[in-house]
């Protein structure tokens, strides 16, 4: 997958999780995603048990910090699907 896709798909989850937030303006940066939009720690959850799920992998909690922003979320994602 391109990074794109991998952002498409992350902004597509967060998008379903939460409704109210317009999430098409998130982009590629390190501005962490509470900065950006209100997300809770319920829906951060929601995110990452979406993405487990989506891409048939394991996100340990020691590994959420890796996952405060678009770019290190990506960063990540590629990372693991490799």
């Amino acid at each position: 997958m391109t990074r794109k896709e991998i952002m498409d798909v992350v902004i597509g989850i967060m998008q379903d999780v939460m409704t109210e937030v317009d999430c098409s303006t998130i982009e590629d940066t390190e501005l962490p995603f509470s900065n950006m939009m209100e997300m809770d720690s319920m829906d951060f959850l929601d995110v990452v048990m979406a993405l487990q799920r989506k891409y048939a992998i394991e996100i340990p909690d020691e590994d959420f910090p890796h996952l405060k922003s678009m770019k290190s979320t990506v960063d990540y994602l590629e990372a693991k699907l490799k």
